[in-house]
């Protein structure tokens, strides 16, 4: 997907897009060394702390592509859609999120905040709160009309 972007934001979608464990030595390309990240499970501040974060993803899950769906923003701030598949326990899974991001001067990455549902693509995993999380989606979801 080409994405019409400027240049910072695009080179976060390209690094997300590519990433693998051998990439990860770049990330100094497009993250500052004082980078704040957080997403539901992990936050991290420094290049070193970031790094960590994604080496343990690659460690937990089996067989991670990430894909960016869409962009937006300007040099000092931007948006990602993504998707990230991914193998955890034998199942393919798939998440869907989004990433908000600020720049620093330099165009690197100072701030990334990830969003997407933590709830059951994790939680759901564990056999007790998994089945305490359906009940508690089957009593609350909208009721089809009769």
């Amino acid at each position: 997907m080409s994405l019409q972007c400027p240049d910072s934001l695009a080179a976060v979608a390209g690094f997300f897009n590519e990433m693998t464990p051998a990439k990860l030595g770049q990330m100094g390309d497009v993250y500052a060394p004082g980078v704040k990240f957080e997403d539901p499970i992990n936050a991290a501040e420094g290049l070193a702390a970031l790094k960590h974060v994604f080496e343990d993803l690659f460690k937990q899950l089996k067989d991670v592509h990430i894909v960016v769906k869409d962009a937006h923003g300007d040099e000092r701030t931007g948006f990602l859609l993504w998707t990230m598949r991914y193998q955890f326990r034998g199942k393919d899974r798939l998440i869907r999120g989004t990433s908000h991001l600020r720049f620093a001067p330099d165009g690197r990455v100072i701030e990334q905040k990830d969003q997407w549902d933590a709830s059951f693509v994790v939680y759901g995993e564990f056999p007790l709160m998994g089945w305490m999380m359906r009940g508690i989606r089957r009593m609350v979801r909208v009721k089809p009309l009769v």
